[in-house]
């Protein structure tokens, strides 16, 4: 039997019990688990490198638009590789070593079986979520070559900097299964929660 891709989609408290809402996007299901994965570590630091990253460029770079400040292009080959291995394999390699590897238990889950109610309050801001990983799944990509692509002509630490900046961001969000999980509605999960218990109730009433 194949193992069950399980994507966790928000918090939500059943039968008085606070856990997770999880999906099958393949098999249409909609589950709930008390399980809590640990954090990755990826995303702690992924998070402190973004910290670091954006109090280093970001004061640089908007007063820069306005008094156009000096900038100090690199000439030494050999600190011009060191710059670009470190401000664009940092993220890559933290990414790498701190990535989730835990994965929910399926033989600790439980079909999802809460109110409308509840389940509005779970998916309140699911929507939001959705557009947000979307833009920074696609948009961050294109910009971290367009800011390679300047780092290459110019030289500029400043671009190698925002490489930093704007990798950092996508990684954050390059979870397991990432665009899978943002195809998922919240008018789909309702779908299947509904077939679930209709087929639960046939179920019941054949046994009886």
């Amino acid at each position: 039997m194949k193992t069950p891709i399980l994507m966790a989609i928000a918090p939500i408290q059943q039968a008085n019990q606070n856990g997770v809402l999880l999906v099958d996007k393949q098999a249409k299901q909609a589950y709930f688990t008390a399980q809590q994965l640990p954090t990755a570590k990826a995303q702690k630091w992924l998070l402190w490198l973004l910290i670091f990253s954006s109090i280093l460029v970001t004061p640089y770079w908007l007063f820069d638009r306005m008094l156009h400040l000096p900038h100090f292009p690199i000439h030494q080959p050999i600190i011009w590789w060191l710059v670009l291995a470190l401000t664009l394999g940092l993220p890559i390699v933290a990414w790498y070593v701190g990535r989730q590897r835990a994965h929910y238990d399926f033989q600790r889950v439980t079909p999802l079986a809460v109110d409308q109610a509840t389940l509005d309050q779970a998916l309140k801001y699911w929507w939001f979520e959705r557009l947000w990983v979307a833009f920074v799944l696609l948009l961050l990509p294109p910009t971290s070559v367009l800011f390679l692509v300047l780092y290459v002509i110019k030289s500029d630490p400043l671009d190698a900097l925002l490489i930093t900046v704007h990798a950092t961001l996508f990684m954050r969000r390059l979870i397991p299964h990432a665009f899978s999980r943002i195809m998922v509605s919240k008018q789909a999960i309702q779908e299947w929660q509904n077939e679930s218990r209709i087929t639960t109730g046939n179920v019941s009433t054949s046994v009886n």
